[in-house]
């Protein structure tokens, strides 16, 4: 890697950054305005958290979590999200900012992370398990829009 990066807070600036991940990396191609809007009002909910890695003017990655406070077990946080751009995998990007998350996590009172990841997102899962996290159990995720 060129530069060196730094993990941060992120700011409502980081919208587009977050966004071209979010579309290249995820394959979520959601409107770019309401993710705006939808960053600002995490960014003002103080039970969520998004950490960026930022490299001079421009995010490269970033993690999500929130609370996850259920009445049959200890506080977890759930990440909602982890990504990398492309053009930085496997240069220890993911790593920090789970790290990062980790921290945060029990900063916050959690005495762990949670998250789900898509059947199909292999390397992921090879991914987190390398940085500790077990499989829990398979389920199945279920919707309904309005």
């Amino acid at each position: 890697m060129d530069k060196e990066y730094i993990i941060r807070q992120a700011v409502i600036s980081d919208a587009e950054d977050i966004y071209y991940i979010n579309k290249t990396s995820l394959g979520y191609d959601y409107d770019l305005d309401k993710q705006r809007n939808n960053l600002e009002a995490v960014l003002n909910d103080k039970t969520q958290v998004i950490l960026v890695a930022d490299i001079g003017d421009k995010v490269v990655g970033y993690i999500h979590l929130t609370s996850y406070d259920v009445i049959y077990t200890d506080t977890y946080k759930n990440c909602l999200g982890l990504a990398v751009n492309n053009d930085y995998k496997r240069m220890g990007v993911g790593s920090a900012l789970l790290n990062q998350g980790e921290i945060w996590a029990k900063d916050n009172g959690a005495v762990g992370i949670r998250l789900c990841s898509g059947i199909e997102r292999e390397k992921a899962h090879k991914f987190y398990k390398s940085q500790g996290y077990i499989e829990n159990k398979l389920q199945k995720n279920l919707k309904k829009v309005f």
